[in-house]
C-alpha cells in the first residue's frame, strides 16, 4: 500500500509508530531536513572563523569577542522571531516555515562573504539569525508532531543521527573547501566565499525538497480564530502550570548554548590551536573540521543507546542523567591544555557525548507535554529559551575566551550544566515518575 493510500491510517517508520495521517515519505523527508538543519547552523558559527581572519584579517586577540558579539547579535534576531514562527506554525502549519528556514538561510550564506566590515559582518549575522529560528523550532515542532508518544525517543535517536551526519558532513568535509579551492590557485578569500556560495546551493535544494515533501496541513484543532499574541501567551502558561515544561524550558536554555560551545568556541579554539603549530588558516581550518567531525561523530555511536534510554525511562529522570555527562564533557575540556593533544580525544568524545544527551533529553521532555493544540507556541518558546541562554553565553564565553583562556567558556558552561542538573532532581522528585509513554 502506497504511502498515499495510508493517509488516515498509522503506520511504522523503521522501528517508529507514526501519528495517523504521517506518511513515510514525510518522515524521510523530516529524515532528510534535520541532516541539513543541524548541518548549516553548526557550519554558521564554524566557517565565520575563517571569514574574521581571512576576509576582515581580525588579530588572534580579538577573536574570542568577535564571535561571541556576532553569535549575540544572531541570537537577538533569534528571540524577536522564534516564538512567532513557532505560534505562525500553529496557524499555517509547519511546512512553509521549515521550507522559508532554508531559503532564508540560504540567502544569509550567500550574503555573509560579501561583508566588508566587522559592523556589516553583524548585519548578515542577523540575517541568519532569523532563518536560523524557523529551522531550529520547525525541527524540534515536526519531531513532536510526527512519531506516537511510545516511539518519541528512537524517533529522536533516528533525528540525532541524521543531526549527527549533517554537522560531520558540514564541518568534516566542507570544512575542506577552503583549502582545496586555495590549491587550484584561488585566493584564500575567495576561497572562503566559494564555499559559503556551495552552501547557499545546498539550502536552496534542500528548502525545495521540505516543501515538497514534509506533511502539509497542522496537528491539533483549528487555530485560526486566535491571534499569535494569545497563542505565545499560552505556550508560557503552559510552564506555569506543568513543572516539567518549565524544566524543559531551563534545560533549552543551557542546551543551546552547549551547541554554541562546539559550533563556535571550539572552533575557534582548534584553529587557533592549529595556527600556533605553524599551519596557514585553510589547514588550520580543515585540521579544526576534523577534529571538530569526531565530536559530532562520537553522537552517531551514542544515538542509539541513549534513544533507548529516552523511551525506558521517565523523561525528567533522563534529563537529569543527560546534565551529569554534559558537566562531565564540558568540564574535562575546559580543563585540557590542548584541544588537538592526543590527549585531549577523552574530553572531546564526552563534549560529544553530553552535548547530544543535553539536547535530546530537553526535546523529548517537552514533546511528551506540550499540548497538541498549542504545541507550536510551547516549541516555539522553547526555542525562545535556547536563544537566551546562547545570547548569554555569547557574549559571556566570549570576554572569557580572550581575557583568561580559550577553555574558561567551557568550565562556564559546565557550571550552567550543573545548576539545570539541580532543578531537574528537585522537578523529578515533585512531580513523581511519569512513564515515557505517556502525555
Amino acid at each position: 500500500m502506497s504511502d498515499a493510500a495510508m493517509n488516515t491510517e498509522s503506520v511504522k517508520f523503521g522501528p517508529v509508530h507514526l501519528e495517523p495521517g504521517v506518511t513515510r515519505w514525510n518522515a524521510r523527508t523530516y529524515m532528510f531536513s534535520a541532516f541539513w538543519t543541524i548541518g548549516f547552523l553548526s557550519f554558521i558559527g564554524f566557517l565565520q572563523n575563517y571569514v574574521l581572519r581571512v576576509h576582515l584579517n581580525l588579530p588572534e586577540d580579538e577573536i574570542g569577542r568577535a564571535v561571541g558579539t556576532l553569535s549575540f547579535v544572531g541570537e537577538i534576531a533569534f528571540i524577536a522571531v522564534s516564538p512567532f514562527f513557532g505560534s505562525l506554525s500553529d496557524k499555517v502549519g509547519r511546512r512553509p516555515i521549515f521550507a522559508l528556514g532554508f531559503a532564508w538561510v540560504g540567502v544569509g550564506f550567500f550574503i555573509y562573504p560579501l561583508a566588508d566590515s566587522y559592523g556589516m559582518l553583524l548585519l548578515a549575522r542577523g540575517f541568519l539569525g532569523i532563518g536560523s529560528a524557523a529551522l531550529g523550532g520547525m525541527m524540534a515542532t515536526v519531531l513532536s508532531d510526527y512519531p506516537q508518544n511510545r516511539s518519541r525517543g528512537i524517533m529522536a535517536a533516528m533525528s540525532g543521527w541524521s543531526n549527527g551526519l549533517g554537522a560531520l558532513f558540514m564541518i568534516f568535509l566542507m570544512s575542506k573547501l577552503p583549502s582545496y579551492f586555495v590549491g587550484e590557485g584561488v585566493s584564500e578569500q575567495m576561497a572562503g566565499t566559494y564555499t559559503f556560495w556551495a552552501t547557499t546551493v545546498l539550502c536552496m535544494a534542500t528548502a525545495a525538497l521540505a516543501f515538497k515533501g514534509l506533511k502539509a496541513g497542522k496537528p491539533g484543532k483549528s487555530q485560526d480564530h486566535k491571534k499569535v499574541r494569545v497563542l505565545i501567551v499560552e505556550g508560557a502558561a503552559a510552564a506555569r502550570n506543568n513543572p516539567r515544561i518549565m524544566l524543559a524550558y531551563s534545560e533549552s536554555f543551557i542546551a543551546r548554548g552547549d551547541l554554541l560551545m562546539i559550533g563556535t568556541f571550539l572552533s575557534a579554539w582548534l584553529i587557533q590551536a592549529g595556527m600556533a603549530d605553524g599551519l596557514a588558516v585553510p589547514e588550520a581550518t580543515a585540521n579544526a573540521g576534523r577534529l571538530g567531525g569526531l565530536v559530532q561523530g562520537v553522537t552517531l555511536l551514542w544515538a542509539p543507546i541513549f534513544g533507548i534510554i529516552l523511551d525506558r525511562f521517565d523523561r525528567a529522570s533522563v534529563v537529569i542523567f543527560a546534565m551529569a555527562l554534559a558537566v562531565i564533557g564540558y568540564a574535562g575540556i575546559g580543563l585540557t591544555a590542548d584541544p588537538t593533544a592526543p590527549e585531549a580525544l577523552p574530553a572531546l568524545v564526552m563534549l560529544g557525548v553530553g552535548e547530544f544527551s543535553a539536547i535530546m533529553a530537553g526535546q523529548a521532555l517537552v514533546a511528551q507535554e506540550a499540548p497538541i493544540d498549542n504545541r507550536g507556541a510551547v516549541l516555539g518558546l522553547f526555542a525562545f529559551c535556547g536563544a537566551l541562554g546562547l545570547l548569554a553565553l555569547s557574549l559571556l564565553g566570549g570576554h572569557l575566551f580572550d581575557s583568561i583562556g580559550p577553555g574558561a567558556p567551557f568550565l562556564l558552561v559546565a557550571g550552567v550544566n550543573g545548576i539545570v542538573l539541580l532543578l531537574a532532581i528537585y522537578v523529578r522528585r515533585k512531580t513523581g515518575y511519569k512513564s515515557p509513554g505517556t502525555r
